[in-house]
C-alpha cells in the first residue's frame, strides 16, 4: 500500500503520499498503480460533475470539471506539456531541446499550447453525450496515467544525470507495465462495455506513436515528456468518445 500512497502523492495533491523520504525504488514500483489513481481522480471528477448539474447550467458546470481536473493535479502536467512544446519547438537537436525543457522560462509555444489544449478540453466536455460524459470523466484520467506507465516503462531516461522522472524510469519494470495493462483493460470494459476495449486501443496507438516521436526527438523520456502523454492521451479519449458516440 505504500507504493500506492507513492503514486498518490505524485500524481495529485491529495494529503495521502506517504510522509518522509521516498526510496527510488518505491517511485518506480509506483507506477503499477498509477491507472487506479487515474480511476481516483475520475471519480472525483463524476462527483464534481453531478453535484455541481444540480445547481449550473452546462456550460458553467464544463467550466469546474476543467478546473477540478487542473487542480487535483497541481497542474503538473500542464507545466510538462508546455515545457515538452517549447523544446520540441525551439531546438534542432536532442541536447538543445533537452535544454530548453530544463529552462524555468515560459516560452510563447509553451503559452499556446496550454491554451490551446484546454480549450480542446473545454469544448469536448461540452460536447460528450450526456448518457457517456460520467463514464468518460472517470475513464480519461486513468488511461492518461497508464500512457505514463508505457512510456515510463518502455523508455530509457532521455538526460544524463538525475531527475523527477529518473527513479520511475530506472525502477520501473516490465512487470509494472504489465499489471498497469491488466488494471486499464478491465476498467476500460467495465466502464465502457465493448467500445471500452476500442478506446483502450485508441489510447495504445496514441502512447506508441508518442513513443516513436519521444524517442526520435529526445532519445527517450522526461517527466515534463511523460506529464505531455497523459494530457493528450486525456483529450484523445474525449475525442474518441464524441466521434463514437457521435
Amino acid at each position: 500500500m505504500s507504493r500506492l500512497r507513492t503514486a498518490i502523492g505524485c500524481l495529485t495533491i491529495l494529503p495521502f503520499g506517504p510522509r518522509g523520504d521516498i526510496r527510488d525504488a518505491d517511485l518506480g514500483g509506483s507506477l503499477l498503480w498509477f491507472p487506479l489513481v487515474g480511476l481516483l481522480i475520475g471519480a472525483g471528477l463524476v462527483g464534481v460533475n453531478v453535484l455541481s448539474s444540480l445547481v449550473l447550467p452546462p456550460l458553467v458546470v464544463a467550466a469546474c470539471v476543467l478546473l477540478s481536473w487542473v487542480l487535483i493535479t497541481g497542474a503538473l502536467h500542464l507545466d510538462g506539456l508546455g515545457d515538452l512544446v517549447d523544446g520540441l519547438s525551439g531546438g534542432r537537436t536532442r541536447e538543445e531541446r533537452l535544454r530548453i525543457m530544463k529552462d524555468p522560462h515560459v516560452g510563447a509555444m509553451a503559452v499556446v499550447s496550454l491554451v490551446l489544449l484546454l480549450m480542446l478540453k473545454f469544448a469536448l466536455l461540452n460536447s460528450l453525450p450526456s448518457a457517456g460524459i460520467n463514464r468518460t470523466l472517470l475513464l480519461a484520467p486513468c488511461m492518461g496515467r497508464y500512457a505514463m506507465v508505457l512510456l515510463g516503462s518502455t523508455l530509457p531516461y532521455a538526460r544524463a544525470g538525475t531527475g523527477t522522472a529518473a527513479p520511475f524510469v530506472k525502477y520501473g519494470t516490465k512487470q509494472a507495465w504489465l499489471g498497469a495493462t491488466l488494471m486499464a483493460v478491465p476498467a476500460s470494459g467495465l466502464v465502457f462495455g465493448s467500445r471500452g476495449l476500442l478506446l483502450f486501443g485508441v489510447a495504445l496507438v496514441g502512447c506508441l506513436f508518442m513513443r516513436a516521436i519521444f524517442h526520435r526527438t529526445l532519445g527517450g523520456i522526461t517527466g515534463d515528456a511523460l506529464g505531455a502523454a497523459g494530457e493528450v492521451t486525456e483529450a484523445l479519449m474525449m475525442f474518441a468518445v464524441v466521434l463514437i458516440w457521435g
